[in-house]
């Protein structure tokens, strides 16, 4: 591991040495070796600014998408399906904050693109990019962008491409509940509970409990991956490395949102698994001060970086646990899940005259870090964004 970041160290030096004309470049590398902060603004500023950059993510790909990031070694990225499908509801929530109809106007350009390039059989395509190959993931996520759309426009053709991407997916599940095809690195993935998620607000819009019986399918899979520690098999982009916080959270808030679909013994077990999963994390917290990035079975980790999207990400968790009552310490969720905010804030440029940095939230900190290294993604911003909102 610690090769592994010299490794990183020395190739951020050479990007430093190849953007003699990007000072910008220089600053944010420089920043993490001498670990500056960037100075911080309150919450609503921090808000517009990485609202701004989410906009500009779609500006430079010219066709309604949002483009993937920002990257110090090749400039903004292609479009990505999969996280222009979830950055809507992100869009239609600002609007409403800031009374605002050119967020809404942005979200519809981004749903009808998503149709555009829906592919016949109702699958989203995978990766950054126009790709052929289906994803699961995908799918769901897009499917939570067409149903805001819906919901505020009562526009049909965003409906009815929520369902033919359910349909979809229902028609590729297991009949366990997993998923096992048209997944990534043809990997297992708990995580998959956020496309059960989806298919409960599917189920939620039409009335169609075949959505609802699906996601419940895929819930009790996962639930059956838990350990008493509140840990999960298969949370990992891949087996053979533990998961960042990134995706821990994912698998997280997909069970806790669709435990408020759930009922009785079901729904407790759902919520317990999470608020053991979360009071795990808050001790990790608490004993360093910071998220490391990747978490073992044991809730351990040697990592020395963070995965800023997995911290605003849990920070949501933590929030969503206390604003519906569902744990008794919720003075230290909530502390501990503005700290986490606060850390994201330092690190993102509020005042960067680099337009691809200015406003954005980078994969991992230092920018070196194993998770998404010298890069901004866009659903950094996003997930930054909606933890400040709720």
């Amino acid at each position: 591991m610690i090769i592994g970041m010299i490794k990183k160290i020395k190739y951020g030096l050479g990007l430093i040495k190849t953007s003699y004309n990007k000072p910008a470049h220089i600053k944010a590398i420089l920043n993490d070796i001498f670990k500056s902060e960037n100075k911080s603004y309150s919450n609503k500023e921090h808000l517009k600014s990485a609202m701004e950059w989410l906009c500009r993510a779609q500006d430079v790909t010219g066709c309604g998408g949002v483009s993937g990031g920002y990257y110090l070694y090749k400039g903004w990225g292609q479009p990505y399906p999969e996280t222009t499908g979830y950055i809507i509801p992100t869009f239609i929530s600002y609007a409403k904050l800031i009374k605002d109809d050119n967020y809404i106007k942005r979200a519809i350009s981004m749903g009808d693109w998503e149709i555009k390039i829906q592919l016949p059989s109702g699958a989203v395509r995978g990766e950054m990019g126009i790709n052929d190959s289906p994803a699961v993931f995908d799918t769901g996520q897009v499917i939570f962008g067409w149903l805001s759309l819906y919901n505020e426009t009562r526009q049909n053709r965003f409906m009815d491409a929520a369902i033919k991407a359910g349909d979809w997916l229902m028609s590729v599940q297991d009949k366990d509940g997993k998923w096992s095809k048209h997944i990534y690195q043809n990997t297992l993935h708990t995580y998959n509970t956020r496309v059960a998620w989806s298919l409960m607000e599917l189920y939620n819009v039409t009335n169609n409990k075949r959505y609802k019986t699906a996601a419940e399918k895929n819930i009790l899979w996962a639930m059956d991956q838990a350990r008493e520690n509140g840990w999960f098999n298969h949370m990992s982009f891949s087996d053979n490395h533990p998961p960042h916080t990134h995706t821990i959270a994912y698998t997280l808030r997909g069970l806790l949102e669709s435990s408020f679909y759930l009922s009785g013994e079901t729904k407790q077990k759902v919520v317990n698994i999470v608020k053991k999963a979360s009071e795990n994390m808050v001790a990790k917290y608490e004993s360093r001060e910071y998220l490391p990035a990747t978490l073992n079975e044991n809730w351990e980790s040697k990592d020395t970086y963070s995965c800023l999207t997995g911290n605003v990400q849990i920070s949501i968790i933590l929030l969503t646990l206390v604003k519906h009552r569902l744990i008794n310490n919720g003075i230290k969720f909530l502390n501990v899940a503005q700290n986490l905010i606060d850390q994201v804030k330092i690190r993102q440029s509020v005042d960067s005259k680099h337009l691809g940095i200015e406003g954005a939230i980078p994969g991992s900190y230092p920018i070196w870090g194993g998770y998404m290294p010298f890069a901004y993604p866009n659903w950094a911003a996003k997930f930054f964004a909606d933890a400040i909102m709720l």
